[in-house]
């Protein structure tokens, strides 16, 4: 008879490997794009537009008529997620940019600061307190970030603004009591206008890349399925695995773009890049092995706790 806290833990692992494998493959998916002459802000808004039909898909399948509709007639949570799809846009765009324009690396570091980065705005914004092998990760993040300025004299602008925007993305979404599907969608629709009025633009000036060549229209119209599947599998892993699990595995994005930016797409690395990267690793390390005897020793001391309860329960039984 099977454990069922184990097969959630490998449907959540399964779950998260496809999400962030996904991840990490998709500079394929846009460099393809953009060597078909697609620029980044029409990929941006193809990406939208064609992650509505797939997304209103997933709803009716699951059921979710109701919440998203109670979501639609709530307009505080209609203006919050307004800010939160206006971030995750700008996110999407700058992602899209590095791209193709042969910065993958870059967006790869940004990546891997991730955690560093919600954990200081977690402080700054949310009062949460930093453990102490917390600033010392920090520092090296920061380390990290002068080192290009130094030796090349290049700003990692795209790096800090793909962190950054993605985590005030999470921030916002995570004062949303909405269901994640439920979100994606609002914040799909809310973006919708912006991106069908882009295309139309693009279409009446002779420079939208969709309806031409049938290969490349179906490339475009895939950037829905590419768009919401990882983001699906991620919201079913998060549902079942430990944050410290999580903490683990979404590290596998970045490195999977890093190593197919190097030697697939071979783009170019910037000068001071690879000791930034090693000042990141080195963060990363203490910030996963802090949290792993964080949790070892939450472990240690419920083990202690259901020792001393199991040993307080005969006295009690006798003084009864």
């Amino acid at each position: 008879m099977s454990d069922p806290a184990a097969a959630r833990f490998r449907s959540g692992l399964g779950f998260g490997l496809i999400a962030y494998s996904w991840w990490g493959l998709v500079p394929l998916y846009f460099s393809a794009l953009g060597a078909s002459g697609v620029p980044a802000k029409e990929i941006l808004a193809h990406r939208i537009t064609w992650s509505l039909p797939v997304m209103v898909a997933i709803t009716a399948v699951v059921g979710g008529w109701g919440d998203l509709f109670r979501v639609l007639r709530d307009r505080k949570l209609v203006l919050t997620l307004l800010v939160s799809s206006t971030l995750l846009a700008l996110n999407w765009l700058l992602y899209i940019y590095a791209t193709v324009t042969n910065r993958v690396p870059e967006a790869s570091l940004g990546y891997y600061m991730m955690p560093l980065v919600n954990a200081a705005l977690g402080t700054l914004v949310l009062g949460e307190k930093l453990r102490p092998a917390h600033f010392p990760a920090l520092a090296l993040v920061a380390i990290g970030v002068a080192i290009p300025c130094i030796v090349g004299g290049y700003f990692p602008w795209l790096a800090i603004s793909l962190t950054v925007s993605f985590g005030l993305y999470g921030l916002v979404r995570k004062q949303v009591a909405v269901e994640s599907a439920t979100g994606l969608t609002v914040e799909t629709l809310l973006m919708l206008p912006v991106s069908l009025t882009a295309l139309v633009y693009l279409w009446a000036v002779g420079e939208n890349h969709m309806g031409g060549e049938l290969g490349l229209s179906a490339l475009i119209a895939f950037s829905g399925i590419v768009t919401v599947v990882p983001l699906i599998t991620f919201t079913l892993s998060i549902r079942r695995l430990p944050l410290l699990a999580v903490s683990f595995i979404q590290f596998l994005s970045p490195t999977i773009q890093l190593i197919l930016a190097v030697f697939v797409l071979e783009h170019a690395v910037e000068a001071g890049f690879p000791a930034a990267f090693a000042c990141v690793f080195a963060a990363v390390l203490i910030f996963v092995g802090d949290a792993v005897w964080q949790a070892r020793a939450k472990k240690r001391k419920r083990r202690r706790e259901v020792v001393a309860e199991g040993l307080a329960t005969p006295a009690l039984q006798r003084g009864t």
